[in-house]
Parts: C-alpha cells; sequence; structure tokens
C-alpha cells in the first residue's frame, strides 16, 4: 500500500496551530462480511467515520467514540495480525527502526495526511472496528445529513467516492482476511 502513495519531503515542522488530528475508523460487520459507510446525503458522496481527537484522548478511544457517534453501531478495536515500525509493547533490547510482523494488536493501519492549504495540515489515523454484536444499535444522530450503510467486502470498493478510501478499506480487508480467515 505505502508504493501507491505519492513521494513524501523528508521533514517538515507544524506547530499546533497548523495541524489538526482525527481519528477514524473501517467498521465491519464481521458475521455478515460487510463494512460500513456513511453516504452522504447532500453531496452523494460515501465516506468513512471519523472525527477530530479530543485534547487529551487516546487515539484508539477517538476512534471507537467517532465511529459510534456517526453510525450508532456500538463497536470495539478489532485486533490484527500486521506489519507495523512501533516497537513492542514490552522492549526487552533495542530494535533497529523497521516494520515487524505483530499477532493480534489494535493499532493504526493507515495514517493519512491532507494538506490544508500551504502550511497547514489534517492528520487521520485510521484503525480497524467491529461492530459490537452483542450491544444493540442506536440511531444515527445525523440522518437527516447521511445515511448508514453496509456493504459486502467488493460492493464496498465500488460504493466508496475517494480513491484513497478505497485503497485503506482494501488494506483493511486484507488483513481482516489475513487474521480471521483460515
Amino acid at each position: 500500500l505505502h508504493n501507491s502513495f505519492p513521494t513524501r519531503r523528508s521533514s517538515d515542522l507544524y506547530t499546533s496551530e497548523a495541524f489538526v488530528e482525527s481519528v477514524g475508523g473501517v467498521l465491519f460487520h464481521i458475521s455478515s462480511r460487510e463494512v460500513c459507510v456513511l453516504h452522504l446525503l447532500k453531496r452523494d458522496e460515501y465516506v468513512l467515520a471519523k472525527g477530530r481527537r479530543n485534547c487529551g484522548e487516546a487515539r484508539q478511544v477517538t476512534a471507537l467514540r467517532e465511529v459510534t457517534e456517526e453510525t450508532g453501531f456500538p463497536c470495539r478495536l478489532l485486533p490484527l495480525n500486521m506489519h507495523t515500525r512501533a516497537p513492542p509493547a514490552v522492549e526487552t533490547e533495542q530494535l533497529d527502526d523497521q516494520a515487524r510482523f505483530y499477532s493480534s494488536i489494535c493499532e493504526p493501519f493507515t495514517l493519512q495526511v491532507r494538506h490544508l492549504g500551504e502550511s497547514q495540515i489534517k492528520l487521520i489515523w485510521w484503525f480497524v472496528v467491529a461492530v459490537d454484536e452483542e450491544i444493540l444499535p442506536k440511531e444515527a444522530p445525523e440522518k437527516d445529513r447521511y445515511a448508514v450503510e453496509f456493504y459486502s467486502y467488493t460492493d464496498v470498493l465500488d460504493k466508496l467516492t475517494f480513491q484513497m478510501d478505497r485503497e485503506m478499506v482494501k488494506k483493511a480487508i486484507e488483513l481482516v482476511e489475513n487474521t480471521y480467515t483460515e
């Protein structure tokens, strides 16, 4: 997936006034093998649930809060088998900065960087989350603005409006399939 994105500059510096941090979740309904999207009614766009991280809020908490607020579906982080450059939870030795494979972790699987003009950016950390099928969903709070819809793994890739979202969901499906299908 990393090869499909444009080349980035070696480093940039952004003070707190110049960046906003958001967190989103690709919401899976595991038993039906579907992914949730928000159908923005006025613009007729299909997008994923996300929102800004509050001061002091952990990214994982933001992902669950935003997905539940926007979809009405209580959810949980979905542990995945995946590669990441983050060191292990307990470091027993000094490790090189390289991607390593971990089993059953709840870490962001994608970081999206959106440039908001000349000197501002939006960072969006993406997690894989799953509908908590033990808890009844609430009605989505803004049903006049958007509809909450579920699509099969193949149909969702055709439905999403933005190419970057399609690539990201494709990666999420691949991770879920590789972790939970044997």
